[in-house]
């Protein structure tokens, strides 16, 4: 292993592990399990969400993990990085609610995630430019609060609307982050015009999310309205026009001779993920015992 390994990287996936840690606990200490992991996924997406806004958009940071050197794109680099942290921060805020700790704890954990901040900026592999590690510190708690509410509310049973956006977030770490970034973009296969506008990365960034916006929302329409199937067919088929023309715009950028496997690929990913999510989350059954409350 080279240096930058031991100088860099190392403390990323020092990270990871006590990510990992965190999540068995949290799984292994939760009443019901799956919808623990399912609300894993959505509590994840909202960081990733919040992060996407304050990292790519807002230039609050910069992560150096060193992990995607060849060919060399600093976009996935920092997202590489910023990957180990937010799923960290997703891990620790469901091993919180999960085992029911008390206020002073979500305190706690914020000056952790504010020491390790600390480390890594001291360690120049993380760099802050208009960002503060006190923000952090104060972020966390506040997060946490907002997990366990959602979290309580999940044990009682979800009203509709707030269900789909649970939901919806989980898709985003679902597709966004795995299918879509890390395989199509990693490997080349599939990416998002860069000269939209001035900054390649951002440029690059409206088109990956104005591809989920487009799958996420018309295939949980067609999953949740129940639809027959030749209204099914026909939303799929917009899908493949839609794609098709974003295509031949150059807006989505598919390696050649790879278009139909690609969109083939994402729509039926995004169906699956509808539906396993769905399922770890109890679906009618969670609005079935809603309706039991009361609420």
């Amino acid at each position: 292993m080279g240096t930058i390994f031991w100088t860099n990287t190392i403390w990323y996936i020092l990270l990871c592990v006590f990510t990992l840690v965190e999540l068995v606990l949290a799984i292994v200490y939760a009443k019901k399990r799956q919808r623990a992991i399912a609300f894993y996924l959505t509590i994840t997406g909202i960081v990733l969400t919040f992060e996407t806004i304050i990292l790519f958009f807002m230039k609050a940071y910069v992560y150096y993990p060193m992990i995607i050197q060849s060919p060399p794109r600093p976009f996935d680099n920092v997202l590489a990085g910023n990957l180990f942290s937010q799923f960290s921060v997703g891990a620790s805020a469901l091993l919180v609610v999960v085992l029911n700790f008390k206020l002073y704890w979500f305190f706690i954990f914020g000056v952790v995630y504010g020491l390790i901040e600390e480390l890594f900026l001291a360690l120049g592999i993380y760099q802050h430019n208009w960002y503060r590690t006190w923000m952090t510190v104060i972020g966390i708690p506040l997060f946490f609060w907002v997990v366990k509410k959602m979290y309580v509310k999940l044990l009682q049973g979800i009203k509709p609307r707030y269900y789909y956006v649970y939901i919806f977030f989980a898709l985003y770490t679902c597709n966004v982050i795995t299918l879509l970034w890390g395989v199509f973009m990693l490997f080349r296969i599939q990416d998002f015009n860069t000269t939209l506008i001035s900054d390649p990365e951002v440029s690059r960034l409206y088109g990956a999310l104005g591809h989920f916006f487009l799958l996420s929302i018309s295939i949980m329409l067609i999953y949740f309205l129940r639809l027959k199937w030749i209204w099914k067919a026909l939303v799929i088929l917009f899908l493949y026009m839609i794609y098709f023309i974003g295509y031949k715009l150059n807006l989505v950028l598919i390696k050649e001779g790879w278009f139909l496997l690609v969109s083939s690929i994402s729509i039926i990913w995004m169906y699956l993920s509808v539906f396993i999510i769905d399922k770890l989350y109890g679906g009618a059954q969670n609005k079935v015992e809603f309706s039991k409350k009361g609420n």
